[in-house]
């Protein structure tokens, strides 16, 4: 019997573990601030999700939260001023004044994030390297060296060696939340191409396979190889600007153009209006569906007055078509385009027939009207 006890006793012992959620304590002061409201965010790369939001006392504050893995954080004092951490599951500590939050990491300021310690090291290490490749690109210039073989291939062989420190720095350290997130921003940044994300990928599934930024890395580049590759075109979920919900995987059946474009001011948009109703008179049958790229930016002045208000498109009847706002990218595949002028011609299951990134009516028309000839 009591070996039956003691069996179940440790049964319960090892299972506690594996079932303890994670969570984070990040408390500190940002000097400068008595009683005002803080809020902080996660970055997973994709999107800024809030995680919550505290007052301030005499500057000081406290967040807990469930927290499974390190990520990006964002801290923001009263939708104005923020500063970036790494925030680890673990306790930790941030000491700032406001007027260091700049939008930037904030460096030196937490203690006991292991994660934002490797992206300090990770800074630290690359602006030594910098310096020295800077230093070996001078010498590089030096008439005595350019006229000797020797000296200029050591100096060429240090310079490659120097130029591969990032490469060298994320395959040593892939296992930390830290290195996707660095190649997050450099392929956004467009210091990197879609295949390098794809060669990272292949040690990073390895080093972190469950990892927040490593998965919504894969999942960007499946999206987009996707679209390039025209395949089965991304759902689409929205609310029309007149009210409705349009659900692309329900509309099976029928062809669809799906027009994609970026909204400017009132008197650019209207290109952009006339093409639409161009390929609607042209081709009646055809469900167009014209998804408006906008943002919470972009703002018109309200006439009489030098007050400006968020502007937002209306809906034009007259179009014959079904049209949706995607606000700051809230149509979901919008987030892995660029910021150009998109059109899709997707068959009646929903396949991509025929993809353009120019803004030619007539060569769009005409791809049309061969690729509806076949069905």
């Amino acid at each position: 019997m009591n070996k039956v006890i003691w069996t179940l006793f440790l049964s319960i012992l090892f299972a506690i573990p594996s079932n303890a959620q994670k969570s984070f304590t990040l408390k500190g002061m940002i000097g400068g601030l008595q009683e005002e409201y803080i809020y902080l965010y996660k970055l997973n790369g994709e999107t800024q999700e809030f995680i919550d939001s505290v007052k301030t006392k005499n500057g000081e504050f406290k967040f807990e939260a469930a927290c499974d893995q390190a990520f990006a954080a964002q801290i923001s004092v009263a939708g104005r001023k923020s500063g970036k951490i790494f925030i680890s599951p673990t306790t930790m500590n941030l000491f700032v004044h406001k007027k260091d939050m700049n939008y930037k990491f904030l460096i030196g300021k937490l203690k006991g994030s292991p994660a934002q310690d490797r992206y300090e090291d990770y800074q630290a290490k690359l602006a030594e390297n910098n310096k020295q490749k800077l230093k070996v690109a001078e010498n590089l210039e030096i008439p005595e060296v350019q006229s000797d073989p020797v000296k200029k291939d050591q100096f060429m062989k240090e310079y490659r060696r120097l130029n591969k420190f990032k490469d060298d720095y994320y395959y040593k350290y892939a296992s930390s939340p830290v290195i996707p997130y660095l190649i997050y921003q450099e392929y956004f940044a467009a210091k990197r191409n879609l295949d390098y994300v794809r060669k990272q990928l292949e040690i990073l599934k390895l080093a972190n396979p469950n990892g927040m930024y490593v998965n919504n890395l894969q999942k960007r580049v499946e999206v987009i190889e996707t679209l390039q590759n025209k395949g089965q075109f991304p759902e689409i979920d929205a609310p029309t600007l007149t009210g409705e919900k349009y659900t692309l995987s329900k509309q099976r059946g029928k062809p669809i153009l799906l027009y994609f474009w970026r909204a400017w001011r009132q008197d650019q948009n209207q290109k952009f209006y006339d093409e639409i109703k161009n390929v609607t008179s042209s081709f009646p049958s055809l469900e167009v569906v014209s998804i408006i790229r906008n943002s919470s930016y972009n703002k018109m002045r309200i006439p009489g007055t030098k007050k400006l208000i968020a502007w937002h498109p209306e809906a034009r009847h007259e179009l014959n078509c079904i049209e949706i706002e995607s606000l700051d990218k809230s149509v979901d595949v919008v987030r892995y385009m660029d910021r150009g002028f998109h059109a899709y011609l997707l068959d009646k299951n929903g396949k991509i027939l025929y993809y353009q990134d120019e803004m030619n009516l007539e060569m769009l028309k005409s791809q049309v009207s061969t690729y509806l000839s076949k069905q």
